[in-house]
């Protein structure tokens, strides 16, 4: 079926569990005590948006997950990659999108170290995950700046934007050949067989 935008929603989800989920993962001896566990003792909540559980938030530091946009770019004329052995037409696209970490924590200073934790851990494996799941990008665009959380009292976020791009490619087999490409010869031998 081929990559989805939920699919690497889960794809950062994972890698980020992975991380924290070791204390020798982790860089910053300040966030050591922040291991994942898949219960509510968790030290970081790592979840997308899709579930979001704000009394857990205040509770404790989060990364929180979210899709951004994505966008269409075309790679030719009507997407036309071309035919493929038995004659049907394969088309092909590219979508380039991005989604957006929400690195939060209670105090200024410690959400900018978990940012940049997170950060460090997608750049680093960028190449080496973009080239073994066969995406054309993926990369950390842009840290954003520190802010208040509103939904979350007391809590500061800083977001760290993961941008991706993957093609699309399929072909449209038709139910009949297509008269046109039957040489007449052919047809007329059947005939007077």
């Amino acid at each position: 079926m081929g990559w989805r935008p939920i699919m690497i929603l889960g794809l950062l989800i994972d890698v980020l569990r992975r991380h924290f989920a070791d204390t020798l993962n982790i860089e910053s001896p300040d966030l050591r005590s922040l291991v994942w566990r898949k219960d509510e003792r968790t030290g970081i909540l790592i979840e997308s948006i899709y579930r979001w559980r704000g009394e857990l938030v205040e509770k404790r530091p989060a990364v929180v997950v979210k899709p951004n946009a994505r966008a269409n770019v075309k790679m030719g004329i009507g997407n036309v990659l071309g035919p493929d052995e038995q004659g049907h037409v394969k088309y092909q696209t590219f979508w380039v999108g991005s989604h957006t970490l929400f690195c939060i924590h209670g105090l200024g200073a410690s959400v900018d170290i978990l940012a940049t934790e997170v950060q460090r851990e997608i750049t680093q494996f960028a190449p080496v995950l973009g080239k073994y799941l066969d995406l054309y990008e993926f990369q950390v665009t842009e840290v954003g700046a520190v802010a208040e959380v509103e939904e979350a009292r007391e809590s500061f976020v800083i977001p760290v934007t993961v941008g991706w791009a993957y093609g699309e490619t399929w072909k449209v087999e038709y139910e009949s050949l297509k008269l046109m490409r039957v040489p007449l010869s052919v047809l007329l031998q059947d005939a007077l067989l």
